[in-house]
């Protein structure tokens, strides 16, 4: 009953807003902006995949499914450079909610010999709820007080749960192909002529909580503590300069609770920072030679041991590297080669932790438009053709291949380290300035340490496919 009073007052409450917001859309700041402005989104997919979970024929493993994802969101520029963001969102699958909302799944019941059915009290399970156990919800996506140029000085700051997006999204994105990544976050910015100076902190979990409470040990209140998940941040974003180049360096420190008292090691329980840098050029529009290339190293240490105090290095590294021409003439056409790298443990008996932590990355499309693969013990090469035939429309194909940065240690696949590779073909057209349209396709061929961990099972390695249709409407 709780939940059902939350989720009417959160309905309710978008929907007075999206009646305030309208009605006030004539009026403006001091500056001359639309003092209420509305955001949205809708998302529709048609995602079909094959073989991509077990890599065989031998077993049915072929889904057709449809993810959604909508967005409403209002923004209001107020005096004083002072900004107010909410953003509310629901995401999941067709058929996740079915049309008889409740406990009721289909048609309206009625006995097929044609006699009159009893009641079943569907309306009361309708109004109460207690029919929805598919996860089908809404939840705040962003909520911030924005505070910009305080005082007249070139400083902001953003209070609240935001997007934090930098560079190609290698280690911080908004996983935007999918549900969104979002941060509770208080984020300070200094912007004065040639850069841009971010530095945050936010909270990725609060404990203690009941989701971090261990297996057998009795429940108690969780009380609030400083003993949390923290993570820091800071990024130097130099602005581009004339030839296409920019460059950017940060500094990023995870911090995890201590969950002391369980006498189990937890592996969970780490403090590493991330130092690195990135530079890239665009030449999009001209001829010439464009890249992109970053660079990250990860120090810290984690809990191997039963007391807080047992501790194993961390010590891990991961590189991403772009370098392509294009050659401009009634359209770009871009020719690329792609190179990324995350290291692994090449030794998992010792003290020593070395695989890589790609953190908040976005993934999708980045090692292969299947999205199978994460940026962790990971070694990818490929090439790759864009054409960029119009601002309405573009097309591409690329080629992967993927592997284990350090050989198996052990079991079946023991020495090999070939995962796979992939060819992926995709087109865009932009319908209307507000209104995108993809279509994709990836074929992936699984490599010689797929194939031995099968064929000990007995299993015939098969190759996976993944095709996708998608309408995306943004305002």
């Amino acid at each position: 009953m709780k939940k059902f009073l939350f989720m009417f007052l959160l309905v309710a409450a978008v929907a007075s807003a999206f009646t305030f917001v309208v009605a006030q859309t004539d009026q403006t700041n001091d500056s001359g902006e639309k003092k209420f402005v509305l955001h949205g989104e809708i998302r529709q997919r048609a995602n079909y995949e094959e073989n991509l979970t077990d890599f065989s024929d031998d077993s049915d493993d072929s889904f057709l499914i449809f993810p959604y994802r909508a967005r409403i969101a209002a923004e209001g520029n107020f005096t004083k450079n002072v900004t107010g963001y909410i953003e509310f969102q629901a995401f999941g699958v067709w058929g996740d909610a079915p049309p008889i909302k409740g406990f009721a799944f289909g048609p309206v019941g009625a006995d097929p010999n044609g006699g009159i059915p009893f009641p079943n009290n569907a309306s009361i399970d309708q109004n109460t709820n207690s029919g929805q156990i598919f996860g089908n919800d809404v939840e705040m996506y962003q909520g911030y007080i924005a505070l910009n140029d305080i005082a007249g000085s070139k400083f902001s700051l953003i209070l609240g749960r935001q997007e934090i997006v930098k560079g190609t999204e290698m280690l911080l994105g908004d996983n935007d192909f999918y549900s969104g990544l979002s941060h509770d976050a208080a984020m300070g910015t200094w912007m004065p002529k040639n850069f841009s100076l971010d530095v945050w902190w936010s909270r990725p979990l609060q404990t203690p909580a009941p989701i971090t409470v261990p297996v057998g040990v009795p429940p108690t209140p969780p009380v609030p503590n400083h003993d949390s998940v923290n993570f820091y941040g800071a990024w130097l974003n130099w602005n581009r300069y004339d030839n296409g180049v920019g460059w950017a360096a940060y500094l990023l420190d995870y911090d995890s609770a201590a969950l002391g008292g369980i006498g189990l090691p937890d592996g969970s329980r780490r403090q590493f920072w991330t130092i690195g840098a990135r530079t890239d050029r665009e030449v999009s529009g001209k001829n010439g030679i464009y890249w992109n290339a970053e660079l990250a190293f990860q120090d810290g240490d984690y809990n191997n041991g039963p007391d807080l105090g047992d501790t194993g290095s961390i010590s891990a590294l991961g590189w991403e590297g772009t370098l392509g021409f294009n050659l401009h003439g009634s359209y770009d056409h871009k020719f690329q080669i792609v190179f990324d790298m995350a290291s692994g443990d090449d030794d998992p008996t010792n003290e020593d932790a070395e695989a890589f932590d790609p953190l908040y990355q976005d993934s999708h499309d980045r090692y292969g438009f299947t999205d199978i693969f994460t940026f962790s013990d990971l070694t990818v090469w490929g090439l790759g053709y864009h054409a960029i035939m119009s601002d309405t429309w573009s097309w591409g194909v690329d080629y992967f291949n993927q592997s284990l940065s350090e050989d198996v240690p052990a079991g079946p696949a023991a020495g090999e380290d070939h995962l796979g590779q992939e060819l992926d073909g995709w087109w865009k057209m932009q319908y209307t300035p507000n209104t995108q349209v993809l279509v994709g396709a990836a074929y992936f061929d699984p490599g010689d340490a797929i194939d031995a961990v099968n064929s000990a099972g007995g299993v015939d390695t098969s190759a996976g496919i993944r095709l996708l249709a998608q309408v995306r409407l943004r305002w």
